[in-house]
């Protein structure tokens, strides 16, 4: 033994020769220069400490800490951890495996056609409804649907390295954009038999090289961005508003509002048709029975059945013609859709482009079978927007409606206009708590107060203390090349025909900032600042890029430029509805959530990213959507048939 390793040898033994006592108060000693002796000998008899569980105090004192932690960022500086968790926008990206990943190579290019071409057609359609519709189940959550099919579909060592990379809570196996593109792409190459004796084709790993070449462009464009999306961002813009969801109450609250119940309420209006008789006489079939089918296979579909016999629906209190009529409008065989997927122009047929699938969202297969490739697009088709196509394009054979075209443009008019009053009375619900200072004034006493010729007014205006919200509804959608990435300018003169809305909300705060009190009847008493809020019912992809060029266009046009003019805000009916469930549970107000979102690290995401990841909160059903949903279901309610009676045992 060397000389070192001898004294450590006697040092151990004078220590277990230690008399006990001395061990004892040497212990206690350093557990005494741990605690306090870095304390400062004035502080230790000028305040009381408190030591409780789960309170960090600095190391040698007992004055608390007042960052408990801190954590290191990949580029190496420490911030305190508070800081390090609060999320980003990249943070609420999930990343998909590809095969390369998978199978540690990469497949070749004509890997899935040729895979496809060894596959019947309606085998590969079962396979994708399977897992969409596993995803699309209420509740459900994507990493358990993730782990549940790579136990299924995969084995040994592939099975196991698809687990690992799962442990990694941003990554995803199980994409929608690429079963809809495997979809599309066995509707043109899988046949509807194949030869006895033919190797079946590997339907798994056709999937597989999909999501390996799905996303590449040889031009990904300028990295940053300014007044144009650019390339990019187009993608970015295709993919939140291919993958953006609804809530299904929410879908049928605001059709049982805006298509029943309010035509109803407005019916004496100037310009107002009725919906639901519009309906019946341009296409022979009556929005009930369009919901009772609809609904039923919904219904079908969250007990986990994508795939049932025609017969059933005969078990409706629907006539079998009237049934028929409905199905004509919402599905397609086998033939009906590969003749649409041909049709479609190559110029606009881009990795987001699905619209057979979306108008008729049920396949009729052989032997009178229903499937329903995704549930998301069948609650669309029936409860959504899209009746409004059926309006402006009757089904072939039915006998339009004298003066179709002009009918149809006043149905689509009251659409909007009544998409525009539900948005009213949702911020009326928002706001209604009258124990505070505030108010809503809409469009008529907005006009009212400000009637100069040529000024420009929003839609409404909430009075909260010391600030004003500011809001122009606008019933603008993507237009179809705009949603799906095709390369031309539609996003930006989509984005364009917002920035006339912006110009609304602008010319309306220079009005309040001149003369407030011509609106509330009441002088001023305070300088006041301006939150400006575009409202879009039907959804719009806010995310950095849609926000920065949105703001930078709206810059050069010089609208809300003013020192006293919060960043513009955009928010969609279902993130409205989500703030008026926290009202209802006395959390925050619109007007905290908007200025906690201008203050945090989401604050160039949409508001419903901010409200659930960065305040995280969960927000209730508003309390008036129960009944609402009750009279969108009403149809299929009275449509089932009575519950069989068994007979008691004996």
């Amino acid at each position: 033994m060397d000389t070192n390793g001898r004294r450590r040898y006697c040092h151990v033994r004078q220590e277990a020769l230690m008399n006990p006592a001395d061990d004892l108060a040497r212990k206690i000693e350093a557990i005494r220069r741990m605690l306090a002796d870095d304390e400062p000998a004035a502080l230790r008899s000028s305040y009381l400490a408190d030591p409780s569980q789960g309170r960090t105090v600095l190391q040698g004192s007992t004055a608390p800490a007042l960052v408990p932690a801190w954590n290191q960022h990949p580029s190496g500086l420490w911030v305190p951890g508070s800081a390090a968790q609060a999320p980003a926008p990249i943070d609420l990206m999930a990343v998909y495996l590809t095969a390369e990943e998978i199978y540690g190579v990469t497949p070749p290019a004509d890997y899935t056609t040729r895979q496809l071409q060894r596959i019947p057609l309606e085998n590969v359609l079962r396979f994708c409804a399977l897992v969409l519709t596993a995803l699309a189940m209420p509740g459900t959550s994507a990493r358990d649907v993730d782990e549940r099919f790579a136990n299924d579909l995969l084995q040994g060592r592939v099975r196991d390295r698809v687990l690992n990379l799962l442990r990694d809570n941003t990554r995803r196996f199980l994409v929608p954009q690429a079963f809809m593109l495997l979809a599309r792409a066995a509707v043109q190459m899988s046949p509807d038999t194949v030869p006895q004796g033919t190797q079946p084709g590997d339907l798994v790993g056709a999937l597989l090289c999909i999501s390996q070449t799905m996303g590449h462009h040889p031009d990904s464009g300028p990295t940053v961005i300014a007044d144009r999306p650019g390339p990019l961002g187009r993608e970015i813009i295709a993919n939140q508003h291919f993958n953006h969801t609804w809530s299904v109450s929410g879908v049928l609250a605001r059709y049982a509002r805006r298509w029943l119940e309010l035509p109803a309420e407005h019916r004496a209006e100037t310009g107002v048709v009725d919906l639901s008789q519009t309906y019946e006489d341009c296409t022979g079939v009556r929005l009930e029975e369009l919901a009772a089918v609809a609904g039923y296979l919904w219904m079908r579909t969250v007990q986990g059945t994508f795939l049932l016999e025609h017969a059933e629906l005969a078990a409706l209190n629907i006539p079998p013609e009237r049934i028929e009529g409905v199905l004509a409008l919402i599905s397609n065989d086998l033939t009906g859709m590969r003749e649409a997927v041909q049709r479609e122009q190559p110029q606009q047929l881009t990795e987001w482009s699905f619209d057979p699938f979306e108008r008729w969202p049920v396949i009729r297969l052989t032997e009178e079978r229903l499937l329903i490739l995704d549930p998301r697009h069948l609650v669309n088709r029936a409860f959504g927007w899209l009746p409004i196509w059926d309006i402006r394009f009757p089904p072939p054979g039915h006998t339009k409606p004298s003066g179709h075209k002009k009918l149809a443009a006043r149905a689509e008019q009251t659409l909007r206009h009544f998409s525009e009053v539900y948005v009213s009375e949702v911020l009326h619900h928002i706001t209604q708590d009258a124990s505070t200072a505030r108010r809503v004034y809409d469009d008529a006493q907005l006009k009212a107060a400000y009637s100069a010729e040529g000024q420009r007014i929003a839609d409404a205006a909430i009075d909260y203390p010391g600030t004003w919200i500011v809001i122009e509804v606008t019933t603008t959608q993507l237009r179809r090349e705009a949603a799906t990435a095709v390369p031309d300018e539609s996003q930006t003169e989509d984005i364009d025909k917002l920035i006339e809305e912006i110009d609304q909300i602008d010319a309306t705060i220079n009005a309040l900032r001149q003369d407030e009190a011509a609106l509330t009847k009441a002088p001023a008493t305070h300088p006041r600042r301006f939150q400006p809020l575009l409202v879009l019912p039907e959804g719009f992809p806010v995310n950095p890029v849609t926000l920065t060029v949105i703001r930078e266009r709206a810059r050069s046009r010089g609208l809300l430029q003013q020192p006293d003019i919060n960043p513009l805000e955009i928010a969609d009916i279902e993130e409205l509805e989500m703030i008026e469930g926290i009202q209802e549970t006395s959390g925050p107000s619109l007007l905290e959530i908007l200025r906690s979102k201008n203050a945090g690290t989401l604050r160039n995401a949409g508001l419903r990213e901010h409200i659930l990841h960065g305040m995280g909160l969960t927000p209730p059903k508003p309390a008036r959507h129960a009944a609402l949903f009750e009279t969108a279901m009403k149809p299929l309610f009275e449509a089932l048939p009575p519950p069989t009676e068994h007979a008691p045992a004996t």
